[in-house]
């Protein structure tokens, strides 16, 4: 299991803007639709801050954010215009272009580059590896990301599909199946499950995962995903909305406490010490990797884009070489990503 701990506290410094605003910030606010991932929670706090300190608005922005039902339908809204930006596993781009090249999405930022994608369990289960879940029961929520790349994670480790027992429930009973021993794992965002499990009262150190990027998948995972005609009809509103969220992500990890009051005035169930917990993991197993604190957020490598692509296009059954511009382009980032 990955340790994680409070990380320092950023200087005030790191909240200055460092871009001047792009024109479209001269001129009336535009309305911008956007849509999470997933129920609130810590990492969208990135957002809810970028609102209420007015980085969109200073950007030329009018920004309704609105929670998701998993990656796989926030890609459909997007696609289908309902939203015009969604936080989702960009990994399911590559599968939802081949499918829909009428309507096809762009990843125009990652957030995540080391996927939480996982497979998540009670150590008291007895699994430790892979090969462990043959025999098993683990339950599932269709279309939510982990589990459409779940074939990725069974090709990578010769896992024997056909001998694990997916239980497809709604994503209000996924963790609970596991905390009541009614399935042996679940497939999830470790840094959501887990934290699930912990606000239900397990002791972090009794919950185990096998997260993907540690077994043989080197995924990038979650980011900003528009139409490529919306991106190509409005570069300066996904120009202007990847600068506010630059400077998002500096106030989250700064003031990591102002972060989670403001989401908790979008959704005031939230325990506020078990999303400070789970952003401190977020940061330690997916956001803040050397490469990232080395370079900068969305900093993509081609190489190795192209290589976890041709994994998903495999697990897939997609013919073909993916290239990376087929779902991600970099003409919308700030030059400036550096968060920490």
């Amino acid at each position: 299991m990955h340790a994680f701990t409070r990380r320092n506290v950023l200087t005030s410094a790191l909240l200055l803007p460092s871009l001047a605003a792009p024109a479209l910030a001269q001129g009336a606010r535009r309305p911008v639709k956007f849509c999470l991932d997933w129920a609130w929670q810590s990492a969208h706090s990135a957002w809810t801050l970028a609102a209420d300190r007015g980085f969109f608005a200073e950007a030329g922005l009018d920004v309704q954010i609105d929670r998701g039902f998993g990656s796989g339908d926030t890609l459909t809204k997007v696609a289908a215009g309902t939203y015009d930006i969604g936080f989702a596993d960009t990994n399911l781009a590559l599968k939802f272009n081949t499918e829909n090249p009428g309507s096809q999405v762009t990843s125009v930022f990652v957030l995540y580059d080391a996927s939480p994608n996982a497979a998540i369990f009670l150590k008291s289960s007895g699994i430790t590896k892979p090969k462990d879940l043959e025999g098993r029961s683990v339950s599932v929520s269709p279309g939510e990301g982990t589990h459409l790349l779940f074939p990725i994670f069974a090709r990578a480790n010769q896992l024997d599909v056909s001998k694990i027992n997916l239980l497809s429930v709604t994503a209000q009973l996924r963790d609970t199946m596991v905390i009541q021993r009614r399935a042996d794992a679940t497939l999830g965002f470790l840094t959501t499950t887990a934290l699930n499990m912990v606000g239900t009262g397990v002791p972090l150190r009794d919950i185990g995962w096998l997260q993907y990027n540690q077994w043989g998948v080197q995924l990038y995972s979650s980011g900003l995903v528009v139409r490529k005609a919306f991106a190509e009809q409005n570069p300066d509103v996904v120009r202007a909305f990847n600068q506010a969220t630059v400077r998002g992500l500096r106030a989250m990890l700064a003031e990591p406490a102002a972060a989670m009051e403001s989401l908790k005035r979008r959704e005031p169930l939230i325990d506020t010490a078990v999303e400070i917990a789970r952003n401190e993991l977020i940061n330690e197993v997916a956001l803040l990797t050397p490469h990232v604190r080395a370079n900068g957020v969305s900093s993509v490598v081609k190489e190795r884009f192209e290589t976890s692509a041709r994994q998903v296009a495999e697990a897939f059954g997609i013919p073909g070489t993916p290239t990376m511009d087929f779902t991600y382009t970099d003409r919308y980032l700030p030059d400036d990503r550096k968060i920490v």
